[in-house]
């Protein structure tokens, strides 16, 4: 019988969360859709990815209710709602949906990253000491964030009760009996450390919310206790890095990986905005990357144009998002026809989506986390296994991309990659 039920709006997200619960011992498994029958799964941790992220707050809130009722009518012991750590989408239509139809009165939630320097201070969030509103995710071209005071947020998509507080007051917590969403602050992993404690000790660890720097610190205290004996490499021969994300710190890994000599393919617009398969032109286009990959064994393609532009900021509306990342994913799919035989690394929960949406995939196994928010995956497709490297955007250091090639002497030089 499932144990713990994860909700995540997007696949980067539902990925490195459950990956926690992997590492644990935990038998876990990530399913994309909402079409489960949890009275007969049979894995300890289930995670589901549920794209809600870019709906209307009210069919997102329909989607959690629907789950959440389903969920409890299974008897499963603990719900938890993964979060996005920059508090986009459909964060308070979810959270109240989930307190809502729960069994609890209390819904806990943590937002905090710490590890990611990203924190909550009497209920104001920051990304490196900078209110979320001020910071990139301010400005993000799909899901901006223009409210940085949590309950704030929370709010501006439903009508339920909240109240900031911290691990300190947990023993006044709950007394009138009302449901409502408790946003704790959480400056630093040790904090985090003594409210998941504090919480487990109150047993609060039934309904819950926060992003993949809560959910790390829950194994222990759901039982999860063993360890699965994974572990990173050093380094990958062959990797094909697909990115679909705009963030600036996607921009920053892909200019510093072609630096540390990563072959780059930008994308000509007309090619991912064109209606259907890759027809024609398109076939020719991946007929030329299937060259490249036969030649460069670090291989990178993006939507960025030569003018340093990407593809969607002249084209910011929903078809042409959607267009895009399906484009991708056919890319993806194609390659594999063809027989490439490579990691991959993809970034963008999107587009890792539509990925599988080209291929007809559905589940996919978290082995171990790379690096925070990057984990690596097995997936199956037409009878064989590819290990799959998933990263959100905004996640990583500049050099994360260029650190995956395989460690080589330290002494050699890379050549200054190319680019088409």
């Amino acid at each position: 019988m499932t144990k713990l039920l994860i909700i995540a709006d997007d696949c980067t997200g539902a990925l490195d969360t459950g990956v926690k619960f992997f590492s644990a011992g935990a038998d876990t498994k990530v399913m994309v859709g909402t079409d489960m029958d949890f009275t007969k799964t049979d894995v300890e941790v289930l995670v589901l990815c549920v794209p809600t992220r870019h709906l209307p707050p009210k069919e997102a809130y329909d989607v959690i209710k629907d789950i959440t009722r389903r969920a409890a009518a299974a008897k499963i012991g603990c719900i938890y709602k993964k979060t996005d750590s920059a508090l986009r989408g459909n964060v308070g239509a979810e959270l109240s949906a989930l307190l809502e139809y729960g069994e609890r009165n209390e819904l806990c939630f943590i937002p905090a990253l710490p590890q990611m320097d990203r924190t909550t201070v009497e209920g104001t969030y920051y990304i490196e000491g900078v209110p979320l509103s001020e910071s990139v995710f301010g400005s993000d071209p799909f899901n901006p964030v223009t409210e940085s005071y949590v309950p704030a947020l929370i709010r501006s998509q439903c009508d339920v009760k909240v109240k900031v507080t911290d691990f300190g007051e947990m023993a006044e917590l709950g007394k009138d009996q009302e449901k409502q969403i408790y946003v704790f602050d959480c400056s630093s992993t040790g904090d985090m450390e003594r409210t998941v404690k504090a919480l487990a000790k109150k047993d609060w660890l039934h309904v819950l919310a926060g992003c993949s720097g809560f959910a790390e610190y829950l194994p222990r205290y759901l039982g999860f206790t063993g360890e699965n004996g994974t572990h990173g490499a050093d380094g990958y021969e062959r990797l094909l890095v697909v990115c679909g994300s705009r963030n600036s710190i996607s921009r920053n890994q892909m200019d510093c990986a072609q630096q540390s000599g990563f072959y780059r393919i930008n994308i000509p617009a007309e090619i991912l905005l064109s209606d259907g398969a890759f027809t024609g032109e398109g076939e020719e286009f991946l007929d030329g990357v299937w060259e490249a990959c036969k030649l460069h064994p670090y291989l990178m393609l993006d939507t960025m144009q030569r003018d340093g532009k990407f593809i969607a900021e002249e084209n910011n509306d929903e078809w042409s998002r959607t267009q895009i990342v399906k484009g991708l994913g056919l890319m993806i799919k194609g390659l594999l026809d063809r027989g490439m035989d490579r990691h991959l690394l993809i970034i963008g929960g999107d587009t890792l989506l539509a990925f599988l949406e080209a291929i007809g995939g559905r589940e996919l196994i978290p082995v171990y986390e790379i690096q925070q928010g990057a984990v690596l995956n097995r997936i199956r497709y037409r009878g064989r296994r590819y290990e799959i490297i998933s990263k959100s955007g905004g996640f990583g250091s500049r050099e994360f991309i260029a650190d995956l090639k395989l460690k080589k002497d330290p002494k050699a030089k890379n050549k200054k990659g190319d680019s088409i």
